[in-house]
């Protein structure tokens, strides 16, 4: 009998998985103890094709269309005979209605496709625009799952753009996850904001607004780059006064 540490790499099968996960992921044990595969981030962009209704047809058919980070897995189902509401099919997190019984049966794809880009661009989850055609475009989506027609016969097709320089990291939540190493740096105040404000005409006081939503801290010094103490006064968490003996010009580094 041959043991698996003696197996070669031709004989070793992927593990349970494997096939179904998407490019750019890792198979982790989560919080709850539950191995998933953690996917990479990316944005995506998502086209729809529609056509047009025969008789009513597309009446309460639908497409399978996700939100960000797969949130909710949503039925965008199409109303043309009345406006019934379907029930949220088996699996499915929400249900977003087509209204399209202004033009009704045999309504055109253009006529279509604006109803479903009046639906979608209303919806929170959501940025659509629409072509002269009909066609949909859905934008501002990120890893979210591709979208799906189901029994409509549209056309579906996804654009995606990997998010690079991420690290694996543990969230709240304690389950593993990728996120961008510049979001993880100003989380912990590592790659903190600063401003440097230049003053270029002499004067006593100055007035400064950094923007950067804090009481930073400053630094000041003149033309010749020597250190200059002052009085400090907060107007806001974006300006401050800074008043000093006499009247010189230079800079102001805050952080």
């Amino acid at each position: 009998m041959k043991h698996h540490n003696n197996l070669t790499d031709s004989q070793i099968h992927n593990p349970k998985g494997f096939a179904p996960a998407r490019k750019r992921t890792v198979s982790t044990k989560n919080g709850q103890s539950i191995v998933e595969w953690v996917k990479a981030n990316y944005t995506s962009t998502l086209t729809i094709t529609p056509i047009a209704d025969v008789a009513g047809n597309l009446h309460h058919q639908y497409l399978c269309i996700y939100n960000s980070y797969d949130e909710t897995k949503y039925a965008v189902y199409f109303q043309i005979i009345n406006t019934n509401v379907i029930s949220t099919p088996a699996g499915y997190g929400g249900v977003i209605a087509v209204d399209v019984t202004n033009t009704g049966i045999n309504s055109t794809a253009i006529e279509v496709g604006t109803a479903l880009h009046g639906a979608l661009d209303a919806h929170a989850d959501f940025v659509s625009s629409k072509d002269s055609s009909g066609v949909v475009t859905v934008t501002g989506l990120t890893t979210a799952s591709p979208a799906l027609e189901n029994g409509t016969g549209f056309g579906v097709s996804i654009a995606d753009v990997e998010i690079t320089n991420e690290v694996l990291h543990t969230d709240a939540n304690g389950n593993i996850r990728f996120t961008p190493f510049s979001t993880i740096l100003n989380n912990t105040g590592v790659n903190d904001k600063n401003y440097v404000h230049n003053q270029n005409v002499a004067s006593a006081t100055w007035v400064v607004t950094h923007n950067l939503g804090k009481n930073a801290s400053v630094s000041v010094v003149d033309s010749a780059g020597t250190l200059v103490q002052g009085q400090v006064d907060y107007d806001s968490l974006n300006q401050v006064t800074l008043t000093f003996s006499g009247a010189f010009s230079g800079k102001a580094y805050f952080n």
